[in-house]
């Protein structure tokens, strides 16, 4: 049977085929369980007319949404996952300030999942197959106390890629930024930095890449 469900949206972020969308229950001014919209579709993307309202207006971080599910489906360590119903329309019932958000971040002594490996720009932001696969979630809302948003050139594929570097439970980490907002307001050269206070983080754990053996990390969501 189809459930609703009302969620503070905290990641829209790119994704091959459309976004990756994910929040947080939201009841009575209570946190609840994480929950990723998914698709039927097989590479589960949720399109732009799946995130935009009856009034033509789209999804945005901080919607408190309601949203009607077909199926729970979790997928390895992504829990999450809850097959949207097709056809319904989501419905955005209030936001919130990222004051209120505060109350759904991890304690700080909570690790990003581990043990992990680094990339060529990257630091800690990676796992093999086989500690993802062991690992019981795929979200975390975190703040440090600071960040730093860095625009690296990647050589290999002649784009810009966007960084944050920030330290949580002890570990130093530099994970790429993938929520298209915060992308586009932070791309402003190649070499440039941009240094954050008190950043709230929404960091995913992506589906491991068969031809590499891991799973990413990603910043899948920024609020400032």
């Amino acid at each position: 049977m189809p459930t609703t469900k009302t969620i503070v949206c905290l990641a829209n972020s790119f994704r091959p085929g459309g976004s990756c969308v994910a929040g947080i229950e939201y009841n009575n001014g209570v946190f609840g369980d994480w929950v990723r919209p998914v698709s039927n579709r097989g590479d589960q993307a949720i399109n732009v007319d799946e995130k935009t309202y009856a009034d033509g207006t789209q999804l945005a971080l901080l919607d408190v949404v309601e949203i009607t599910f077909d199926a729970h489906h979790p997928e390895q360590h992504q829990t999450e996952n809850w097959v949207i119903s097709a056809g319904v329309r989501w419905k955005k019932v209030g936001q919130l300030s990222p004051a209120q958000a505060q109350d759904a971040v991890a304690p700080s002594n909570r690790a990003l999942w581990g043990p992990a490996g680094s990339t060529y720009n990257g630091r800690k932001d990676e796992l093999k197959a086989i500690f993802a696969n062991a690992a019981t979630s795929s979200l975390i809302l975190i703040q440090p106390e600071s960040a730093t948003v860095e625009v690296i050139h990647n050589p290999f594929s002649g784009e810009d890629h966007l960084w944050v570097s920030f330290i949580w439970a002890g570990v130093s980490h530099k994970i790429k930024l993938t929520d298209p907002v915060q992308f586009q307001r932070f791309n402003t050269g190649a070499g440039a930095s941009h240094t954050l206070e008190y950043p709230i983080l929404c960091v995913s754990l992506a589906k491991v890449w068969e031809k590499r053996g891991t799973a990413s990390k990603l910043v899948a969501g920024l609020i400032v």
